[in-house]
C-alpha cells in the first residue's frame, strides 16, 4: 500500500487526511500530530466564522465548499450510524462595514463576489440603521450583508472532521516530525522524535507556525510567522442575538456569543513570535473604545474572559500558501499562513491538495495562485479592504 504523511492535526491537517483517504482506498494515509492536546494550535482557539466576503475568487469557493458541508452537517458528519454533535450554527450573515475612504473599495469587492455566487446584499448606511439601531451608522458610507454566513461551535466542528477521518482509515501518531528525509534529492519520508522513520510516497505538511522550519532545509522560505490574537468575551447593557459579525477595515470583528459578544481586535504590527501571554491592558486601551463607538447603541461593556492564539501570519500577503514547489521537491506540498481563515477554508484546501497530488492538477477550485512561486517572485496576492 502506498504511504502518505500529513504533518499536523489541526484542521488542515486533517481535513486533508480525509480527503486523501477517502479519495484512495489504496493509500495508507497517516497523520502525525504533536501534541494532541492542541495547546498552542490555532484550531482551538478560533471564533468558528465561516464567509464568502473575500475579494480573491479561490477564497470564496473554498468558503462556499465548507458552507455545503455545514449546511448538510447531519449527513456529512454521521458516521457509524451515530448522529453528529450540533454545531450550534449561527447564520446570522456577516456585515462588512466601511466609511467614506474605503466604500469604493468595498463597492469593488461586492461586485467581485456577486459574480462568484455569493448572496450578498449592498445596505446604505439609513437601511443598516433600520436592520440594526445598536450600530453606529453616521461614520459609513456602505455595508455589504452575507445572509448564508455566520459561526459555528469550532470544537464540534472539528471532532466532526476527526470522526469522519478516523473512519475512513486515516492513521494517527502523536509524536513529533524532526525532519523530512532526502533521498538522493528526493523525500521519501519523515523522521518523527522518538527515532522512528516513516517512508512516504508524499509529503504534507499542514503545521501551522511550524511548518517554515519544516521545511526550511528544503530550500524553501516561507515567510510564516506566529502573530498573537486576542480573543475578548464581552457583556453589555443589552444582548444583540439577531447581529450579523461585524468586520471593518482596522480589524475589529465583533459577533454575538454567550448572551454577550465575542470580539477581537487584531493588532497587526505586533511582533511576530510565539507569545501567548495576555495583555491585560489591551481591552480598556483599544478594543473597548473601538466596540463602543460601533455599538453605540449599547453600553457597560465588560470583558468577562479573554485568551489568546497565534495566527499563522503570512507577512507577504496575509493569505495561504497551498501546494508543491513544482521542479524541485514535487511530491512535497505545504498548506500554512492562512493568517486566521484556515479554519473556513479546511475542508477546501484538502480537497484541492487530494486532487493535486493524485492527479497533478487541481479539478474543483484551482489553487495555483496561492502557490508558492508567488512566494519565490516576492509578488503578493492579498485581500483588498476587510482582511
Amino acid at each position: 500500500m502506498r504511504a502518505v504523511v500529513v504533518i499536523g492535526g489541526g484542521i488542515v491537517g486533517t481535513a486533508t487526511a480525509l480527503h486523501l483517504a477517502e479519495a484512495d482506498a489504496g493509500l495508507d494515509v497517516v497523520l502525525v500530530e504533536a501534541d494532541p492536546t492542541y495547546t498552542k494550535a490555532a484550531t482551538g482557539k478560533g471564533t468558528g466564522g465561516i464567509r464568502q466576503l473575500f475579494t480573491r475568487p479561490e477564497n470564496i469557493l473554498l468558503s462556499q465548499y465548507t458552507l455545503d458541508v455545514v449546511e448538510d452537517w447531519e449527513t456529512w458528519a454521521g458516521t457509524g450510524g451515530e448522529p453528529p454533535g450540533d454545531l450550534g450554527w449561527r447564520a446570522n450573515g456577516y456585515l462588512f462595514v466601511a466609511g467614506p475612504d474605503d466604500v469604493d473599495q468595498l463597492r469593488r469587492n461586492f461586485e467581485t463576489q456577486q459574480a462568484h455566487g455569493v448572496g450578498a446584499d449592498w445596505l446604505e448606511p439609513a437601511e443598516l440603521r433600520a436592520r440594526h439601531p445598536e450600530l453606529r451608522v453616521d461614520d459609513l458610507a456602505g455595508a455589504v450583508l452575507s445572509p448564508r454566513d455566520g459561526w459555528l461551535n469550532p470544537a464540534v466542528f472539528f471532532a466532526g472532521v476527526r470522526a469522519r477521518a478516523r473512519a475512513a482509515g486515516v492513521r494517527v501518531v502523536h509524536d513529533r516530525v524532526t525532519e523530512l528525509v532526502l533521498d538522493e534529492g528526493r523525500v521519501t519520508g519523515v523522521r518523527l522524535q522518538t527515532g522512528q522513520p516513516l517512508a512516504a510516497e508524499a509529503v504534507l505538511v499542514c503545521a501551522g507556525t511550524w511548518t517554515p522550519e519544516l521545511v526550511a532545509p528544503l530550500g524553501m522560505r516561507l515567510p510564516i510567522e506566529p502573530m498573537r490574537r486576542h480573543e475578548h468575551c464581552v457583556t453589555a447593557s443589552a444582548t444583540a442575538d439577531d447581529l450579523p459579525f461585524v468586520k471593518d477595515v482596522n480589524g475589529l470583528a465583533i459577533h454575538a456569543h454567550s448572551g454577550g459578544f465575542s470580539i477581537g481586535l487584531v493588532d497587526f504590527d505586533h511582533p511576530g513570535g510565539e507569545d501567548l501571554s495576555v495583555d491585560a491592558s489591551y481591552f480598556t486601551r483599544v478594543v473597548e473604545p473601538a466596540t463602543a463607538h460601533r455599538l453605540s447603541g449599547l453600553s457597560g461593556f465588560v470583558e468577562q474572559r479573554v485568551w489568546t492564539g497565534l495566527y499563522d501570519q503570512n507577512r507577504l500577503d496575509g493569505n495561504a500558501v497551498i501546494g508543491n514547489w513544482p521542479g524541485h521537491h514535487d511530491n512535497v506540498y505545504v498548506a500554512a499562513g492562512f493568517s486566521g481563515h484556515g479554519f473556513m477554508h479546511a475542508l477546501g484546501v484538502g480537497r484541492g491538495l487530494t486532487e493535486h497530488l493524485l492527479t497533478g492538477d487541481y479539478q474543483a477550485v484551482d489553487l495555483t495562485r496561492l502557490g508558492y512561486a508567488r512566494i519565490e517572485a516576492e509578488q503578493p496576492y492579498a485581500e483588498l479592504g476587510v482582511r
